[in-house]
């Protein structure tokens, strides 16, 4: 039997797991956009986003798009795709993922299969209250390039750098996005409506392009 914990009003942890008991939760819930569901070796975490929460993936997710509209990249989101490997007992669902470098091999599949496929060239972790599992370490393990992390107060940029992360002052899968102008436009965006934000962010693209 598992023993349930509560963390907070929309975060709630499960322990003594199976991985057939976490196959068949995710089943139940195939077709739902929440709760958000993280496994690491028996421990289940669950989590109901918050609007805040919403918000602020919201405009990054926004932000990543209009960089590729401007810059002319193609990109492919997948959202809160479940990924999952049964040989580490590990799965996730980040907040939002996108495919860049290795969009053209997912493009169009109704499934995933992490033993041929690539996972997600960014994840955004949206972290408002404090995660009981190690996410860090689950994204590692599943070898994610790059992790965009807010916790309601500041936005880091995270590369994979062996087995660990380590923070970084500019995006290596959109060049030229720093921390410090995304920080400030997340900032910014939760103030004004998705329209006028949008504007900004084109706005400070077009500024940043050399001029020919």
């Amino acid at each position: 039997m598992a023993a349930t914990t509560s963390v907070t009003e929309d975060r709630t942890v499960q322990t003594n797991v199976s991985w057939g008991k976490y196959q068949e939760i995710l089943r139940d819930h195939e077709w739902r956009s929440a709760p958000h569901f993280s496994y690491d070796r028996g421990t289940l975490e669950i989590v109901s986003p918050m609007p805040i929460h919403e918000a602020c993936k919201r405009h990054l997710d926004l932000a990543i798009a209009v960089y590729a509209e401007e810059r002319d990249i193609d990109v492919y989101g997948l959202g809160s795709t479940t990924f999952q490997r049964k040989d580490i007992e590990r799965g996730f669902e980040a907040d939002s993922c996108f495919y860049l470098e290795n969009q053209t091999r997912v493009r169009g599949k109704k499934r995933l299969d992490l033993t041929i496929d690539p996972v997600p060239d960014v994840v955004i972790e949206i972290d408002i209250t404090r995660s009981t599992l190690n996410k860090l370490a689950i994204y590692a393990e599943f070898g994610v390039p790059e992790v965009w992390r807010y916790n309601g107060n500041r936005l880091q940029f995270l590369l994979l750098r062996g087995d660990a992360y380590e923070a970084v002052q500019y995006s290596v899968s959109l060049p030229i996005a720093s921390v410090h102008a995304f920080q400030s436009l997340l900032n910014s965006g939760l103030a004004i409506s998705e329209t006028a934000w949008m504007r900004r962010v084109r706005a400070w693209l077009r500024e940043s392009t050399p001029q020919p």
